[in-house]
């Protein structure tokens, strides 16, 4: 029951916890508002089989929580780091994820019913007993630990969370392990899914696996190496305007090939939009320098308390009376406080590098230790009689010389700590300036004591070392960022407001915008993948819209308010349903279509042809007489390694193969490459003299030349072909 222990001395941090499962069971309620049996309660489907809102909500819920406990048990990251909050894009890499294992295991467990292949319960345990998951493997874990899994306080958390266990915890206890159990959920399916997509990759794998006859090839081609004299004829010398390709090869070109590379398996969006980031008006700036120079009237008059006046300017630094290093202050305060005189008000100034504007005053200049060896005991109750009376009691023990620790241990205390004037009050041992007075000025070997104001207590401390000194300042500092106001931000929403209400179709928008200086864009291929429009934050609303299954050409959307400061609208240009793309499909911002794809790619095999065509049957000699012939000697050609031509600047895996296969002295017909026609002479061959090992050439021909691992390209290839055979269709954005 170590763990146990373990959670009960985390004390005020499982407060988080409660909450957090708070959140996810008032989560969860939402979901039963969903009609089960309704047709919009699914996120997509798989196959026309309606994939479950609620289902992926479960899934989302139990992988937020994983990637909770996965931050907290990293031990490179500070506490501050493990207890934040996520961030919006954190949370989208989170949905991401979830949506990946939620289609992924679909697909995988659909396939492998259907192949005979299972994943047990046992063999689950096999795999964390054994520590033989990659994907555990490859993180941390809250049941992680130096010498595997710990299978132990996994057993615990699932019998306390299943309500298995007989022994009673308290409610903070529960609301943690249902937590840590969320996350095994979520790691066990991660596991399960690893352990399927293994189980097929291999005997797929096993299915593909280099024969001896193909090894014993491959090492004959590469066993020799090969000087070449290399013609070459770049398809750039013949002008793209001299080459005609017409519709009706284009269209022939899109049918044969359509089903590979022009289907898409989810609606997608084109739209024009107008984006407006509000910015300071000029008014504006100049409405904080005036106030800014009435701030600095008042440090300099001295008629106001200090720590009232920085309160009452909303200056991003309070004010306490403490003392600090320069280190303290921001880097425009850094690069005068040296140099200011006691007293002495600077600014109002702008600082470019955090667009603020600046005042500060130095009211002290003062010596400190640069670090400091102390002892110290914290006395606090909520009497402050008792308070008192332990501290005259524990003083008297300390000054006749009484054991610390012994006197000590009953209190919040620390037998030594290395404190610094720059890190001093990281340590949080006192709350007033009059108590760091008391600490920096403190005589060595002597028990002092000092209050608490935002506690009843008081600190017991002796100065057991002093190295070493530092400058520390009472500053006080007004900063204030130029921001816009809420009549700018106004003006600026009513100007995009009147030219969207003044326009009836795109066309005009396009032409409007252009007179009230707004630049309309635009953005292709919006689908269900997409988290923002133009890269603004907190725009995932409007890809929600653009993506509404009614959505019509030509819809306006209303002005999305995104992150404060941008204003976002948009218009819907082209809807293109799940299927194949049109040949007028625009795939990018340059209007480039499918059909200009394609009539590119005609274009080069035409060229390719031609070229062949006139040098095909001439003698080699006469080759390298053409006009437009690049010729150029290569040596040391292997049959694993691409060609370099220099004369082009280009590697050609295609001339390695081709030479690997022909003999001293031959000449080959013309090879097409990737930018031009080649052909290549046999100056010279010569054997490596190695010795063929039929396994290291099947673990070569595996892993295509070690450029890739098998096993991972498999398991791609095999989840693309999955997803031919069962066609995901992401109606995400429905409800995350």
């Amino acid at each position: 029951m170590a763990t146990l222990q373990k959670l009960r001395n985390m004390g005020p941090m499982l407060v988080i916890f409660v909450g957090l499962a708070l959140f996810a069971f008032i989560a969860g309620d939402a979901w039963r508002l969903f009609d089960s049996n309704s047709n919009e309660a699914s996120v997509g489907t798989i196959d026309d089989e309606t994939l479950s809102a609620a289902d992926f909500q479960n899934l989302y819920n139990e992988c937020q929580e994983a990637q909770k406990m996965f931050r907290r048990s990293d031990p490179r990251l500070s506490q501050e780091q493990k207890l934040a909050s996520f961030t919006e894009e954190e949370n989208s890499m989170i949905k991401d994820e979830a949506w990946g294992v939620f289609v992924q295991l679909a697909l995988v467990e659909k396939q492998a019913k259907e192949a005979g292949f299972a994943v047990t319960d046992e063999e689950v345990t096999d795999i964390i007993t054994n520590n033989s998951s990659a994907y555990l493997n490859s993180m941390y874990h809250p049941f992680r630990t130096e010498t595997g899994f710990n299978t132990e306080m996994l057993n615990e958390v699932i019998a306390i969370a299943e309500g298995k266990s007989t022994t009673e915890y308290p409610a903070e206890i529960i609301a943690e392990y249902s937590a840590l159990y969320s996350c095994w959920k979520y790691m066990e399916k991660r596991v399960k899914l690893e352990a399927l997509m293994e189980k097929q990759v291999k005997f797929f794998e096993n299915g593909t696996i280099a024969n001896p006859v193909l090894a014993n090839r491959n090492f004959n081609l590469n066993n020799n190496t090969y000087n070449l004299e290399v013609v070459a004829f770049p398809y750039s010398d013949i002008a793209d305007s001299t080459v005609v390709v017409t519709d009706e090869e284009i269209e022939e070109f899109y049918n044969e090939n359509k089903e590979y590379l022009y289907k898409q398996l989810n609606d997608s969006r084109d739209i024009k939009y107008i984006s407006v980031k509000v910015t300071p008006s000029d008014s504006d700036r100049s409405a904080l320098l005036a106030e800014m120079q009435e701030y600095t009237d008042s440090l300099k008059a001295g008629n106001m308390d200090l720590e009232t006046l920085i309160r009452l300017s909303r200056s991003e630094f309070g004010y306490n009376n403490f003392k600090w290093t320069k280190e303290a202050f921001s880097e425009d305060i850094q690069m005068n406080i040296e140099s200011v005189a006691v007293d002495s008000v600077v600014g109002p100034y702008f600082n470019y590098s955090d667009n603020t504007y600046n005042t500060f005053v130095v009211k002290s200049k003062s010596e400190a230790p640069d670090s400091m060896l102390v002892r110290l005991i914290i006395v606090n109750s909520q009497s402050a009689d008792e308070v008192a009376a332990t501290t005259d009691s524990l003083m008297t023990a300390l000054n006749n010389k009484g054991d610390f620790k012994e006197i000590a241990k009953n209190y919040a205390h620390a037998d030594s700590l290395w404190i610094t004037s720059k890190n001093f009050f990281s340590y949080g041992i006192v709350d007033n300036a009059a108590s760091q007075d008391a600490v920096y000025n403190a005589a060595k070997g002597v028990y002092t004591t000092t209050d608490f104001t935002t506690i009843n207590g008081k600190l017991i401390f002796q100065v057991i070392d002093k190295k070493g000194k530092a400058t520390v300042y009472n500053l006080a500092a007004i900063k204030r960022e130029i921001t816009f106001s809420n009549e700018t931000y106004d003006k600026a929403y009513n100007g995009l407001s009147s030219l969207i209400a003044s326009c009836n179709s795109i066309e005009e928008l396009d032409q409007k915008a252009i007179e009230s200086n707004f630049r309309v864009m635009k953005e292709n291929e919006i689908n269900a993948t997409t988290k923002t429009i133009a890269n603004v934050p907190g725009s995932y609303e409007l890809v929600k819209w653009i993506l509404s299954d009614d959505r019509t050409v030509g819809e306006f959307s209303k002005i999305e308010e995104c992150g404060g400061e941008y204003l976002l609208f948009a218009a819907i240009s082209n809807i293109t349903p799940k299927g194949y793309m049109a040949l007028d499909k625009e795939l990018n911002l340059y209007g480039t279509k499918v059909s200009d794809i394609i009539k590119n790619r005609l274009v080069l095999d035409k060229k390719a042809a031609t070229i062949s065509e006139s040098i095909y049957g001439k003698a080699f000699d006469a080759i390298k007489g053409e006009k437009n012939a690049k010729v150029c000697t290569v040596g040391m050609v292997e049959y694993k390694k691409p060609t370099n031509i220099p004369t082009m600047n280009v590697d050609e895996p295609v001339i390695s193969a081709t030479a690997a296969n022909m003999n001293e002295g031959e000449i080959s017909a013309p090879i097409k490459g990737d930018r031009g026609i080649y052909v290549i002479k046999v100056l010279g061959k010569s054997a490596k003299n190695g010795t063929f090992n039929a396994q290291t050439e099947n673990e070569y021909v595996l892993s295509n030349g070690n450029s890739y691992s098998f096993a991972n390209i498999a398991a791609q290839l095999y989840f693309m072909g999955l997803q031919e055979i069962f066609p995901i269709e992401n109606k995400l954005y429905r409800f995350f």
